[in-house]
């Protein structure tokens, strides 16, 4: 008997645990009904909408998650690639930049000549060509100035040569990143354009928030040399240079210094005169020249590879001149503009 007592006395203790529990939630719920209730609609609104977003963001994820795969890393390349330097600087720069991003595309490996005009101004870290290198591919460009897609599917069989000035940015687009790598000048230089630059500008008062933009002027040879400017080379004209300029001054509320370069210092001279220009000193080499204007923030080009590889440099905001080359000329028949100019850059 006193068994069962207990036994019904354990009962009663946990019917009456179960009961003050269920009573508590009860009063919880009711006491967040009534909170809930009393908060403004809007945000009544945004919770109601939170949980339904969630929910459902919930079974979409389940419903499109791809099924994962394994990953694959391409193999190590085993054939080469180079191409034949020719030309002056702004060319140069132009066929190893190709040349790199096609070698990165194909998985190549790319090779230049020990002696290369490259590496005496930037820190290319490429290998060598070797006579033991035997290319067994060539590949002719067929237009200087166009984007050639051949060219990005050359495959990484073979060693390849390649013979052509490769002047476009969709060559080496995806390897931006590693190619401005390559691109970094050589202590010496960097040190002596960035003394030069400082002293340039030191000639005018120059405020905390002013902006440089550098602008190189082309025209020696496309304005003198009479097979050039037959064959379409052309060199913009003062109106292009104010316009360019203007733009830039209303952009920057005037807050602007102009730092020129050119091989015809004393036409720039005597056509921009404003107070808000400043020169390079002439007598330095070109790539001096290039190293002093890419310590500037913007830039306007006129023609010419020279002036396209500086506000390469530069990254900021580039103005072009849209009249190059002379439209139906030779050279116009080889140059696909898209494909030359960045498509951020502003013709004007």
């Amino acid at each position: 008997m006193q068994d069962f007592l207990r036994r019904c006395a354990a009962c009663l203790c946990v019917v009456f645990v179960l009961g003050a529990a269920f009573v508590m939630m009860e009063f919880n719920f009711s006491k967040s009904s009534i909170i809930l209730n009393n908060r403004p609609k809007t945000e009544k609104a945004k919770d109601i909408y939170q949980m339904k977003f969630l929910s459902a963001r919930n079974k979409s994820s389940q419903l499109t998650r791809p099924p994962s795969r394994p990953i694959t890393t391409r193999p190590a390349p085993t054939h080469y690639v180079t191409v034949n330097f020719e030309g002056r600087l702004g060319n140069q720069i132009f066929e190893f930049a190709s040349m790199f991003g096609i070698a990165k595309h194909n998985n190549l490996i790319p090779v230049i000549p020990p002696n290369s005009l490259l590496r005496r101004i930037f820190k290319i870290t490429l290998g060598n060509t070797r006579p033991e290198i035997q290319m067994n591919r060539r590949y002719n460009e067929k237009k200087g100035c166009t984007f050639e897609p051949g060219l990005m599917s050359l495959g990484g069989s073979q060693n390849v040569w390649i013979k052509g000035y490769l002047q476009s940015w969709k060559y080496f687009q995806h390897a931006e990143k590693e190619l401005r790598k390559q691109y970094t000048f050589q202590d010496h230089i960097a040190l002596k354009a960035k003394s030069t630059f400082q002293s340039v500008i030191s000639e005018k008062k120059i405020s905390p928030d002013i902006v440089f933009v550098a602008v190189h002027v082309r025209r020696g040879d496309m304005k003198n040399n009479k097979n050039f400017v037959n064959y379409g080379y052309t060199t913009a004209g003062v109106d292009y240079l104010e316009r360019a300029m203007n733009k830039f001054r209303k952009d920057f509320n005037n807050k602007v210094l102009f730092v020129v370069g050119s091989d015809d210092l004393k036409w720039c001279r005597e056509n921009l005169k404003k107070e808000d220009t400043v020169f390079i000193p002439p007598g330095n080499s070109p790539e001096m020249d290039v190293a002093i204007l890419s310590n500037c923030n913007h830039a306007v080009m006129t023609v010419g590879s020279y002036g396209w590889w500086t506000a390469w440099l530069i990254k900021g905001r580039t103005i072009y001149y849209k009249g190059y080359p002379t439209p139906n000329s030779s050279l116009a028949a080889l140059f696909k503009k898209e494909d030359y100019y960045l498509p951020d850059w502003i013709p004007m």
